[in-house]
């Protein structure tokens, strides 16, 4: 990736030489944004508590290491994140983007259904909002130093159309991703001053196996979208390295679905 300063001072970051950190990189929304990114020639940070499992994907997509970085953090760990951080420009100089992936369901997270509001323990419900919520609250303010201190960066949070439109027994999980929405908008507006951008994607319902855990009915699904399919992670892919690279969007949400969210 080539950096022009521009006209007004505001430097630009093409995706070949840009630096990407791209949290959840074993799973299936992470690891193909991180595929795409790296084949547009961006240095990619691969992180994901598997450490085996973010490795392998590393010597799949960077023969060498010499464009990657893998690292095994907890999102829960915010000493872990700020290590990442610093490792990252200690190799690279800087951060410019920032994609965090890592989340779930609560079938997602314990492989149990998920449940209806009054079904769910304290502990369950802790467990899908800190996943959710406290873990893009820690990847924000683990990068943003970095990002203010450079005058530029964009952070991009998964979020989900359950945070807007909650479907049966997804109570923790609408609430904890309802959160990261708000989260987004108010980083966006701190954020803001300092040329740093934040955004937020829905998903929608993937098709690969990890998103379709939790009893979700795909037919069902289907039955609500203008178009009658589902998304993949390699068009998620797609739309997130293209908004990445716009220089005047902040506090947005994009659906990359066909369903009517409201």
């Amino acid at each position: 990736m080539e950096r022009e300063v521009t006209s007004e001072g505001v430097e630009r970051m093409s995706s070949e030489n840009g630096v990407v950190i791209v949290t959840g990189a074993a799973g299936g929304l992470g690891s193909a944004v991180a595929r795409r990114f790296r084949a547009s020639g961006a240095k990619v940070v691969l992180m994901d508590r598997n450490e085996a499992a973010v490795k392998k994907l590393a010597a799949e997509i960077d023969e060498g290491n010499e464009h990657t970085l893998t690292y095994s953090a907890d999102l829960l760990n915010y000493a872990s994140l700020q290590a990442m951080a610093a490792a990252t420009v200690e190799r690279w100089g800087r951060i410019d983007i920032v994609l965090n992936t890592a989340g779930g369901t609560l079938a997602m997270l314990t492989k149990k259904d998920n449940k209806a509001l009054l079904d769910q323990t304290e502990e369950e419900w802790d467990l899908v909002v800190n996943v959710n919520l406290k873990g893009s609250f820690n990847c924000v303010r683990a990068v943003a130093p970095y990002m203010i201190q450079q005058q530029s960066g964009h952070i991009i949070l998964v979020a989900s159309g359950t945070g807007i439109r909650p479907g049966p027994r997804m109570s923790s999980y609408a609430a904890a991703k309802a959160g990261v929405l708000g989260l987004m908008k108010s980083a966006a507006r701190d954020l803001g001053e300092y040329n740093v951008q934040v955004n937020a994607v829905n998903p929608g319902l993937i098709t690969h196996e990890l998103l379709a855990l939790g009893g979700a009915s795909a037919e069902g699904y289907t039955s609500e979208t203008m178009l009658g399919r589902l998304s993949s992670p390699e068009e998620f892919a797609d739309f997130v390295v293209y908004i990445s690279q716009m220089k005047s969007i902040s506090g947005q949400i994009y659906n990359v679905d066909s369903r009517v969210l409201f």
